[in-house]
């Protein structure tokens, strides 16, 4: 058994960073973490984090130049990012949309999603914990999707609601396609929740 502490915030947003930060901060202590990973929209969340750990290994993921051209997105920091050694993953598309095969487990089978269907893997998510916890859970897919993680790596993944970070997670990494599906040993485990907002703010999906 262990024991430790959780963050669980009033409020979801940017505000609650330094205390996500911190709950890192502790939970690498232990040596055991290999990678955190980022969501950085323009790179500052991510240099942020570097500084508070600053020989902790960051991934930052965020948009690819096409989402980042379509939706007119700020820039973002590659030089600044690059200078402390922050690996970047902007090649890899956000897995919405995407197939998934879904383990019926009382049927006793496999169940493919694809489009609308698949994406009601993110709605319970968000159910669950919030979009910093969703995002964080999608920028692991990301991550194995680009080479910067591997599957079966054990990872630290923080993320927030709009900007900042509202919520962190230790995760075993695995591919999108595999998170629940045919095989048990392939699936995503979030193994533990550093911090996490009560409440959800449903930008966009009202």
């Amino acid at each position: 058994m262990e024991q430790r502490n959780v963050y669980f915030f009033n409020q979801p947003g940017g505000n609650n960073t330094p205390r996500v930060i911190k709950a890192v901060q502790s939970r690498i202590s232990e040596n055991d973490i290999s990678k955190v990973l980022v969501a950085s929209e323009t790179g500052h969340l991510a240099l942020e984090f570097k500084k508070r750990l600053p020989k902790q290994e960051i991934v930052c993921v965020t948009f690819s130049d096409s989402t980042r051209r379509d939706y007119r997105k700020l820039p973002l920091l590659k030089k600044e990012l690059a200078a402390k050694g922050i690996v970047i993953v902007d090649t890899a598309k956000e897995p919405l949309e995407h197939g998934l095969v879904f383990r019926n487990w009382w049927e006793r089978k496999n169940v493919p999603l694809q489009g609308e269907f698949a994406d009601l893997f993110w709605m319970t998510l968000i159910c669950v914990g919030g979009h910093g916890l969703r995002t964080a859970v999608e920028i692991v897919f990301m991550a194995v999707e680009a080479g910067a993680v591997k599957v079966g790596e054990k990872v630290v993944s923080a993320a927030g609601t709009m900007w900042g970070a509202d919520s962190a997670i230790v995760v075993k990494a695995t591919r999108f396609e595999d998170s629940v599906g045919r095989e048990p040993t392939l699936r995503m485990k979030i193994e533990e929740i550093l911090a996490m907002p009560k409440e959800t703010e449903w930008h966009g999906y009202g």
